[in-house]
Order: structure tokens, then C-alpha cells, then sequence
């Protein structure tokens, strides 16, 4: 048996989160959920949570590839890692990421989701920034007016919920 961390509950609670987006679980069957990740001590115990989702267990720990960053009522204010991915999430805080180091040519992978909080991307002039992500009563802006083909390019993935996500250059 082993013990969860807080980080497994959260990657837990973010599958239920993107279930919910996707029309997955209502609202009621993800509060619900979400209730039983928080006050689950045991890996075992989030098997039933997950299983009909196409999950089971704790979702894998992040390789060492991944550029991690999270804040928990609170804000963070960081320039992260570029030649690694970027895992972003704030819940009921706020994470500023500067990324205006990145090069042309350059690209780069932001996965920013949020739940009642809020992700702020500072990107070079002339940087593409492709938002593939998601909003559920939320907003996602782009503020940096476009780009250039020649500027680095930045894919924004993830979730914005009851909160928001603006891209500024």
C-alpha cells in the first residue's frame, strides 16, 4: 500500500477536473469525487474515483523532463526552465511565468490549468502562441497581438475554471 502525497491528490483532482469539461461527470458526481481524492490517505482507495474514467490509480509522476509549477492560495512568480515542459496549475492563487527568454525558432509547451485562480504568460515580441486549451466558466486571453512565423512558438494546453488565463507580449 502506499501513502498519497498532495501532489498525487491534485493530478487525481485534475483528471476529474477535465472529466467534468468534457461532459464526462456532472457537477454534483465531480464534487463528490473530488471530496473522496482530498480525504483518501491510500493510492488503493482512488481506484473506484477514477475507474470509469478510463483511470485507475494515481496518474503517473511527472518525468524529469517536465518544468513544474504550482500555487495553492497563493502566487508564484517564476522563469521557468525552457528546454523542458511546463506544468502549470493554480488553485485559488495565481502563477506569472516569464518566458520571454525563449528564442526564435524556439519551441515551447505550457500546460496551464486553474481552478478559481488565475496564469499569466509574459512571451517575447513576435512570439506564436497557439491556445489549445479549455474553459469551463472561465476565459483564456491572448493579448500579444499575434506573432510571427519566425518568433518561438509557445502551445498553451489545459483548463481554466472559474478563472483565467492571459497570454501577454
Amino acid at each position: 500500500m502506499v501513502r498519497l502525497s498532495n501532489e498525487d491528490r491534485e493530478r487525481c483532482v485534475e483528471l476529474l477536473n477535465r472529466a467534468v469539461a468534457d461532459g464526462r461527470l456532472t457537477w454534483t458526481e465531480h464534487a463528490e469525487r473530488v471530496e473522496t481524492v482530498y480525504a483518501a490517505r491510500m493510492a488503493e482507495e482512488l481506484a473506484p474515483v477514477l475507474s470509469d474514467l478510463g483511470q485507475s490509480g494515481v496518474p503517473a509522476l511527472p518525468d524529469q523532463g517536465e518544468h513544474e509549477v504550482a500555487a495553492l492560495f497563493s502566487k508564484i512568480v517564476r522563469v521557468p526552465d525552457l528546454s523542458r515542459r511546463i506544468t502549470v496549475r493554480a488553485v485559488f492563487g495565481a502563477v506569472v511565468l516569464n518566458l520571454a527568454a525563449a528564442r526564435p525558432g524556439e519551441r515551447i509547451e505550457v500546460e496551464a490549468s486553474s481552478f478559481c485562480g488565475k496564469v499569466v504568460l509574459l512571451v517575447p515580441p513576435g512570439a506564436q502562441v497557439i491556445d489549445e486549451g479549455a474553459a469551463v466558466l472561465g476565459k483564456r486571453a491572448l493579448m500579444n497581438g499575434g506573432g510571427s512565423s519566425d518568433g518561438p512558438l509557445i502551445r498553451v494546453t489545459g483548463t481554466t475554471k472559474l478563472g483565467n488565463l492571459k497570454v501577454y507580449g
